[in-house]
């Protein structure tokens, strides 16, 4: 039993970030980012207003027709170090989150209103795994899978959305990465099988050339 209980200290010791050594670590921003992260403010800089994100609000829909509101440690700098962030998501009728990465974090989506069909892409057999979600649904997104949302009702829905892994998620759009750089039109025909012309009209709608 001792044995077991000196492995586990181990593990937790090797595997809690560093942030956990003191009780928290608000981000300097106007400090440069190392790789761990921001440096911390002074403690003796520190107020209970830095624990609290007040700009948690809709924004302006973009050409998907949804909004996305981040809580990354950029904006609420009392993430630094803790390996989460936060984001509001508000979709119109008809909005469609297309399939998309982040590389260094699941996603976890809470609903909050509205009716939203969201689903993920195994690496392994292509297993598409999707579900119409409601109010007081939960759904993981696991870490760097292929996933996808559009709003399924007839209003606008509405989730918050946790990332785990990450203080500042990245996210590579398929589309984009498609048809918004200069990526060879040639060369995107013969890897994806599409019509050039399909893939002409894509680059213009994302400002891609080539």
């Amino acid at each position: 039993m001792i044995h077991a209980f000196l492995l586990l200290a181990f593990l937790l010791s090797t595997t809690t970030p560093h942030v956990a050594a003191i009780d928290f670590c608000i981000a300097d921003i106007k400090s440069a980012p190392t790789p761990a992260g921001y440096p911390c403010k002074s403690p003796s800089t520190v107020t209970v207003d830095d624990f609290v994100f007040s700009n948690f609000v809709e924004g302006k829909p973009n050409i998907f027709n949804f909004s996305f509101t981040p809580a990354f440690v950029d904006q609420f700098p009392a993430f630094n170090g803790l390996g989460l962030s936060a984001s509001r998501f508000d979709i119109e009728v008809g909005g469609v989150v297309p399939l998309h990465t982040h590389a260094d974090a699941t996603e976890v989506i809470i609903m909050i209103q509205g009716s939203l069909t969201a689903g993920f892409i195994t690496s392994d057999t292509n297993t598409v795994y999707q579900r119409t979600l409601s109010a007081g649904n939960i759904m993981v997104l696991p870490k760097g899978l292929l996933h996808f949302a559009l709003n399924a009702g007839s209003q606008k829905a509405s989730a918050t959305v946790i990332f785990s892994g990450s203080v500042q998620p990245s996210v590579q759009l398929l589309d984009l990465a498609l048809f918004g750089n200069n990526f060879d039109s040639a060369l995107v025909a013969k890897t994806t099988f599409l019509d050039p012309e399909q893939i002409k009209k894509l680059k213009g709608v994302f400002k891609g050339t080539g």
